[in-house]
Parts: structure tokens; sequence; C-alpha cells
């Protein structure tokens, strides 16, 4: 089974917070995958056009992704909408 090593990663552009920083605007473009014999394969989801990208894609270890906790009520507005009874199936 192939698991997830790398996230392919692009730079396209820069944008400015409400504090007037300038930060990098960045896109995730695909993954990188390892299979059970070590070999690597790329699953590229898009790739950038235009005169902000500079044609380099980098590599970076994923981050986790649900690693925050959800408060109680961030959790209770989610199910919020949710009505077993109300599912046709």
């Amino acid at each position: 089974m192939a698991k997830v090593v790398y996230d392919v990663v692009a730079n396209v552009g820069e944008y400015k917070t409400n504090q007037g920083e300038t930060k990098k605007r960045y896109l995730t473009c695909g993954k990188v995958f390892e299979n059970d014999k070590g070999q690597l394969s790329i699953k590229m989801e898009c790739l950038p056009v235009g005169p902000d990208w500079s044609g380099w894609l980098n590599l970076y270890v994923p981050k986790e992704r649900n690693a925050a906790p959800i408060s109680e009520h961030s959790a209770a507005k989610a199910n919020a909408f949710v009505d077993d009874d109300d599912l046709p199936f």
C-alpha cells in the first residue's frame, strides 16, 4: 500500500495581511507516494501558470491536518444541520 511522503508545493506569489505584512502564497499541487518497494511516484492535481510562478516545485513533509482539538461549540455547530431522520436511506 502506498503512503504519502511529501506534499508538492509551489510558491505562486505574495499577499499582504491586514497588518500590512507581506507573506508568500503557496499552492499544494500534488503528493509524492512511496510504495512497499520504496519506489516514489508523483500524483499532480494541478500545475500553476502565470508570471508569479518561478517554475520551481518544493517537497515538504505533510503536516498533521487534524492536530487541533475541536471545541464543543464547533463540534455542535458542525452537527447542527445533520438529522439522521431526514436522510432518505
